[in-house]
């Protein structure tokens, strides 16, 4: 059963439950509004219901401390994190990215010693916001076997991109994965079984229980070709100063790049075409029977603009009630 709750509430709501747990409230605000998109874009896994875990991680970690830039170019920026969350640096590292951009056409960021950072289409969106091309990548704990293996070996390793357009930007963002781990802990907290063919045990076997898929792997996205790209995001992430292979109090990486289009054509003319792109998928023949062909992110897109005119998001009643109560002690 889900319960409505205004946007302002449900930020409010997170902010406190963040403070609560000993997170400055700068961070929190930053944190609480990407946790509430998150849930305007149909995410509810990485909504409120984040928030439990965040509670364990920030006893376990901490806060984090003062986050510094340790190696900067006109163009480039390595960013230590601090141990601060990943929801915060990477609002950082982007919007560093652009300011790089906007001076010398191209900015290259990474990021380490952060963790968990949330959706990526919300940081890149932020360039194409500003007439910039966006990349985003991130590794993460190891929590998903490679294509033909039963071991944790990569994170789910989501890759996101973003283009200015005529008719707003062009965003896709998708993991290499079967599914999120927080899709799994969704799951466990709400008392629901997996889709199949998502995880397996620890002993390699195909499971819908939750806890065993998170005591096991999830499995990886695409067969070999999805696998293939989780591994090109694992290397992106070493480039951004993650482990090799990211263990429970490892290294996390995070990549950002922001490039202006008008370094090979006038910006207007690339949003155009853009936008033309995207019509003419839009307006192609789907299947027999199918419903309209769409972009990919425009679903999306439609819904965190239809949430944000209701103001309200859905959030489930066994959720909003352990976080009530952990953020009044």
């Amino acid at each position: 059963m889900k319960r409505k709750i205004r946007l302002e509430e449900a930020k409010a709501l997170a902010a406190a439950f963040l403070c609560r747990h000993k997170m400055p409230e700068q961070h929190a605000e930053m944190v609480a509004d990407h946790l509430v998109y998150a849930h305007l874009a149909g995410h509810d896994y990485a909504g409120l219901s984040r928030l439990l875990p965040f509670s364990n991680m920030l006893r376990e970690r901490g806060p984090g401390g003062t986050i510094k830039i340790v190696r900067e170019t006109d163009k480039s920026a390595f960013i230590d994190g601090a141990n601060v969350n990943g929801y915060v640096t990477s609002v950082l590292a982007m919007d560093k990215a652009i300011a790089l951009a906007k001076t010398s056409g191209v900015g290259i960021v990474g990021v380490s010693n952060s963790w968990f950072s949330g959706l990526l289409r919300y940081y890149v969106e932020r360039a194409a916001e500003v007439d910039l091309i966006g990349m985003h990548a991130a590794n993460s704990t190891a929590r998903v076997a490679p294509y033909g293996g039963i071991d944790r070996l990569l994170g789910t390793n989501p890759i996101a991109f973003a283009f200015p357009a005529t008719g707003g930007p062009l965003v896709i963002d998708f993991a290499c994965a079967m599914t999120m781990w927080g899709d799994v802990l969704h799951h466990e907290q709400v008392g629901k079984p997996l889709p199949e063919g998502r995880a397996v045990d620890q002993n390699g076997f195909p499971t819908v229980d939750p806890a065993a898929a998170l005591a096991g792997a999830i499995l990886a996205w695409g067969g070999p070709r999805g696998s293939s790209v989780a591994v090109i995001v694992q290397a992106l992430g070493i480039l951004g100063g993650s482990d090799p292979i990211v263990g429970e109090a490892g290294k996390w990486g995070y990549l950002f790049i922001a490039f202006d289009p008008g370094l090979l054509m006038p910006v207007d003319e690339f949003k155009c075409n853009i936008g033309i792109m995207r019509e003419t998928i839009e307006a192609s023949r789907p299947t027999p029977g199918g419903a309209a062909v769409r972009v990919p992110g425009s679903s999306t897109q439609r819904k965190v603009t239809e949430g944000r005119a209701r103001g309200v998001i859905e959030v489930e009643a066994q959720i909003l009630k352990a976080i009530t109560a952990a953020s009044k002690g």
